[in-house]
Formats: C-alpha cells, structure tokens, sequence
C-alpha cells in the first residue's frame, strides 16, 4: 500500500476515529471556557501522533477491503475533507461565543459529510 492509500485510509481507522471525536469535543469544552492554547493542542496534537503512528505501523489493508474502507474510498475527496474542516471551525467557533445551537450546526455538517454517500452514487 502507498503512501497516499495509508493516508485514506489511516483516517477511518477506530483508533483515529475515536482520537478526533474525543478531541474535537473535548477542544469545544475547553474554546467554550476560553482556553484557547490548550484548545489549540487537543484539537491537534493527539490526531497528528495518532495518524503518524497508524500510517507508520499498522497494516491496514483489512481497513481497506472493508465496506466501510471502500464507501469511504468512494465518498473522499478533498472537498468532503475541507467541508468536513468547516465543519469542525463552525463548532469551534460557535463553542468560543457559547453559542450550543451553532456547535450543534458546525457538528450536523460534520455528520452530513460522513454519511452524503449513504444517499448518492458516485
């Protein structure tokens, strides 16, 4: 597998999923209380050592062949990826202004970036 197949596929791995949900949150928790430094290196530092370690030492070929890895295959692009950063910066920003409704939009558009391809073909 090359590089920019590990790269794919290392964002749907469990360990990757669950490291960007948990910060994302936990990075709003802390954009809510005005802890903007210690928001900046939640929201980051985790994700980036996470997939660093997944592209550097996991095999994810099983990932790969999965349903999940081919209905992800088939939905990337680098327009869901930035959509899906947009997303992230509406709940981040609407956690900074408190603002529950506004992180609950940033994060629905989020959610429809993932599951779009449950209801189009490509």
């Amino acid at each position: 597998m090359n590089l920019l197949e590990k790269n794919l596929y290392q964002q749907i791995h469990p360990v990757r999923l669950t490291t960007d949900v948990c910060t994302a949150f936990y990075a709003c928790y802390l954009l809510w209380q005005q802890e903007l430094i210690g928001a900046l290196i939640v929201a980051f530092i985790p994700s980036l050592f996470v997939s660093l370690t997944i592209v550097r030492f996991t095999n994810l070929e099983r990932i790969k062949n999965s349903a999940f890895g081919k209905y992800y295959k088939r939905i990337y692009s680098k327009t869901v990826e930035f959509i899906r950063l947009v997303g992230f910066a509406i709940m981040a920003v609407a956690s900074w202004n408190q603002s529950l409704q506004f992180a609950g939009a940033g994060f629905a558009v989020i959610l429809m970036t993932w599951m779009y391809g449950l209801f189009t073909k490509k």
